[in-house]
């Protein structure tokens, strides 16, 4: 029986028609593909199937139910076992989803995968900054080690480059050349009140030998020792002013000394001393140092505490003791620059001085071929006078003169008590006037008097300024210098 369709019935069949067909949702999640839910297999005697074709059902909600859709998480393949899928969301690239390659997970929320282009550049930039953190590092490193005091400042070293013709001697080799041109000298005085040990150096070889006049002075016998003998000295001269003395052995065939050029030294240039420290136990000790200064202005005192002379002389580093004295102070070349004097002792260590050779061959020469010296010297001069006899005085005391006068002192200051004739102050101070200034320096004391003169030299004019009766007066006095001491 046909069956009647109503209006209504078509009506809305044909508005379900008239509908596009609706997409079926997905899940939000894929169920997990685990053994449990994968389809099983049709087993192999089942009989084969046709495939149904699509079949239209009417919709009571108006909605068209197209043809199956395989779902995420189904099996499209029955007969293919799949593996499990990992847990998670899966993404697709652009470029995948273009070309059709299979999906990339991504696992538990974390980052998606960089490509291969993106991970060599990051490689890249990261070589690139360790490079240059390294180069600035090396440099701030080169900057600390060789800059000085701070960045910014830049030393220049100049080093000297030698070879075999410089004529430049290791230590060895010159304490080899020099040792056989230095002796020992044993002194014994007069009244046998004991021995004193010096050293000297051979300057002929017929046996001239150079020594200081300290070593020698007030000696009764004198012995040198060469090579292991003693011989009996002859003191042919010496000059107290400049503290030099030559001896005579009789004996041939010695080694002189080779003689350099004191002029030409420069400050911090090596420097060697040989000599016989602390007794004949330590002959021909070799120190060395440098050259620490030349041209050293040295004041020389007396047992009193009064200044007798002013020596020029080289200042060294190298060790140097009382036995030292008359020695060598040789250079790099084993050349004799000086002869070792002095050094300065309580509470001071390197400070040694030498009388410089060229000054020194002129007054040994003298000294031994006329057994004096002259008066002038280009090593020592002896202090500059006044030529006065003065004391300390306070305004007024009362003192008494020379000539056994009595005065009141009207000032306080160094009051005159004789003048010496022959002098700069003769004829222009008298007994008895109170000195209050030289140079316009406060001299209230002798000391004071002694110190400022001390500093000038023989020739040189001070200012003097004096009170006498009652008012005070200004005057130049030219200095002068003692009667060098007879040889």
């Amino acid at each position: 029986m046909e069956e009647k369709r109503t209006p209504e019935s078509q009506s809305d069949e044909t508005r379900s028609l008239q509908q596009p067909p609706k997409r079926p949702e997905l899940p939000d999640a894929p169920p997990e593909s685990t053994p449990e839910n994968i389809p099983e297999a049709p087993p192999d005697d089942a009989p084969d199937k046709a495939p149904e074709g699509p079949t239209e059902t009417p919709a009571t909600t108006g909605d068209i139910v197209g043809p199956e859709i395989n779902l995420p998480g189904e099996n499209p393949h029955p007969d293919i076992e799949l593996p499990p899928r990992p847990q998670g969301p899966r993404v697709i690239s652009e470029e995948q989803n273009a070309t059709g390659q299979a999906y990339r997970w991504t696992y538990g929320g974390e980052p998606r995968q960089t490509d291969n282009k993106r991970r060599e550049t990051g490689v890249l930039t990261y070589a690139i900054v360790m490079t240059i953190a390294f180069a600035l590092c090396f440099t701030l490193l080169l900057g600390v080690l060789f800059s000085e005091r701070g960045l910014g400042n830049t030393r220049t070293i100049f080093v000297r480059e030698l070879d075999d013709d410089s004529g430049v001697l290791t230590i060895p080799e010159i304490s080899e050349k020099v040792r056989p041109s230095v002796v020992c000298i044993t002194v014994k005085y007069e009244g046998n009140v004991g021995t004193g040990i010096g050293t000297g150096i051979i300057m002929t070889e017929d046996g001239y030998i150079a020594t200081n006049y300290h070593v020698i002075e007030n000696g009764k016998t004198v012995i040198v020792i060469c090579g292991g003998t003693e011989y009996p000295a002859e003191v042919i001269g010496y000059d107290e002013l400049s503290d030099l003395a030559v001896l005579k052995i009789e004996e041939t065939g010695l080694t002189p000394a080779e003689f350099g050029d004191s002029d030409s030294l420069v400050v911090g240039e090596p420097a060697i001393a040989i000599g016989t420290p602390a007794g004949l136990d330590y002959a021909e000790t070799v120190t060395n140092g440098i050259i620490s200064a030349i041209n050293r202005n040295v004041k020389i005192f007396d047992a009193s505490g009064v200044m007798v002379k002013k020596m020029t002389l080289i200042q060294t580093n190298a060790t140097v003791n009382p036995g030292n004295s008359g020695g060598p102070l040789i250079n790099e070349y084993g050349q004799v620059i000086g002869i070792v004097t002095m050094k300065l002792a309580n509470k001071f260590e390197g400070i040694g001085f030498a009388i410089p050779i060229n000054g020194a061959l002129t007054i040994l020469s003298e000294i031994k071929e006329t057994g004096t010296a002259g008066s002038s010297s280009q090593i020592a001069q002896r202090r500059a006078i006044l030529g006065i006899l003065a004391t300390g005085v306070l305004e007024g005391e009362v003192y008494e003169l020379e000539d056994g006068s009595i005065v009141t002192a009207g000032a306080t200051g160094v009051i005159v008590i004789s003048v010496s004739p022959g002098y700069g102050a003769e004829g222009k101070l008298l007994p008895g006037d109170i000195i209050t200034q030289i140079d316009r320096k406060d001299a209230f004391k002798v000391e004071d008097v002694m110190a400022i003169v001390n500093d000038k030299s023989a020739g040189d004019s001070v200012l003097v300024r004096f009170y006498r009766d009652g008012n005070f007066f200004e005057v130049s006095v030219e200095l002068m210098t003692e009667e060098p001491a007879g040889n």
